[in-house]
């Protein structure tokens, strides 16, 4: 039986106490929008509702298109907004131009905007002063905030927004032969994420996400050495800048993979909660042991083993582990580890779901 509100129960293991049930949160951020029909079809009812049923506990809030934009973009299925191109590419804001696969269920980069390119004045980030860029969110947070932990959106924060501006291989290789320019992005991209961050404080947002993908399955894309250097100052510095906007704001940081290697630097910058801790790259129960009430951790909830290929008794069966090997006495929010893919069983998110909702924590 639940006791506690959802802002309740997140806030309390967040402090790492044990509320009434693990809380619940979609993974990072929000479900596919195919997995969004698969929902309705089975519930009825808008995504506010659906979120309801399920028992999410968070909510998360991201900044608009600019007005600007939309009048320009549509709806592309099942990926988002973005701009229609005639040769049926599609671009962001960003100028990122994509295509969709040959399954039509994933897209990928086509125009990188600034891979020819040395000048670095001439390109022109998203305008956060745009129309339409901030409506309605300060209404969504104080509305969301009386009964959830609202989460502010920023991801893809300094690495990856550099790679998918410049290209993969040449930012890489940016960051051992033409270190000058890459520096002069990522301060661009420090000062960007600042001023978006200060809005997102003002707002009163619970959670700040931050992230990167800067490890793969078996270990790190970048170098240690290379991390520190780069982006662990800036990490800093902005963590730093949104804690001095409000202090009481705990700050998650993403990366796929088996970040491992960097979990203390992080918890040294001032990181409190680890999403996705993927299973399959590290072991959620042997992170909790080692840094106990230093880190919460987000997801851990296999999407390449368990929810595509087990049954509604091994997601179960998981769920009920993570539970007892990391819920206990708070410091873990669960969901899966990923947006599950179009192959995942309906079924199987459902059973997640219920399963947590359904087992409360011994100590209540």
């Amino acid at each position: 039986m639940e006791t506690l509100s959802p802002r309740e129960r997140v806030l309390t293991a967040l402090e790492h106490r044990e509320p009434d049930r693990v809380p619940l949160d979609e993974p990072c951020g929000s479900f596919r929008r195919d997995t969004w029909d698969r929902l309705n079809a089975y519930y009825g009812g808008d995504e506010e509702a659906i979120k309801q049923r399920l028992g999410i506990d968070l909510r998360t809030l991201g900044v608009n298109p600019s007005d600007a934009f939309r009048k320009e973009a549509r709806l592309i299925e099942p990926f988002g907004l973005f701009k229609p191109l005639p040769d049926g590419s599609f671009e962001d804001e960003w100028g990122i131009r994509y295509e969709a696969t040959s399954t039509k269920t994933h897209h990928r980069f086509v125009r990188h905007p600034l891979e020819e390119t040395r000048n670095l004045e001439r390109y022109e980030f998203p305008d956060l002063d745009a129309a339409g860029r901030w409506n309605g969110l300060e209404a969504k947070a104080r509305a969301w905030g009386e009964r959830y932990v609202v989460v502010a959106a920023m991801w893809q924060t300094f690495f990856e927004m550099a790679w998918a501006l410049r290209g993969f291989t040449t930012f890489l290789r940016d960051l051992y032969v033409n270190p000058a320019f890459a520096e002069k992005l990522l301060d661009r991209l420090f000062k960007y994420r600042c001023e978006m961050g200060r809005r997102f404080m003002e707002q009163g947002v619970d959670v700040a996400h931050l992230g990167d993908d800067v490890a793969m399955q078996q270990g790190l894309i970048i170098s240690p050495l290379q991390w520190r250097r780069f982006f662990k100052p800036r990490l800093k510095a902005l963590i730093d800048e949104l804690k001095k906007r409000r202090a009481s704001v705990y700050i998650q940081y993403h990366s796929d993979g088996d970040i491992s290697r960097l979990i203390p630097e992080l918890i040294e910058v001032g990181v409190q909660i680890l999403n996705p801790v993927q299973p399959e790259c590290m072991d959620p129960g042997l992170v909790k042991r080692l840094y106990c009430d230093r880190l919460t951790l987000h997801g851990t909830i296999s999407i390449q083993r368990t929810l595509p290929f087990g049954s509604p008794a091994d997601v179960r069966q998981e769920a009920l582990d993570r539970i007892a090997k990391c819920g206990r006495n708070g410091g873990l929010i669960l969901a899966p580890s990923h947006a599950p893919q179009p192959e995942v069983p309906t079924g199987n998110i459902i059973t997640l779901y219920d399963t947590v909702r359904n087992t409360p924590l011994s100590g209540n």
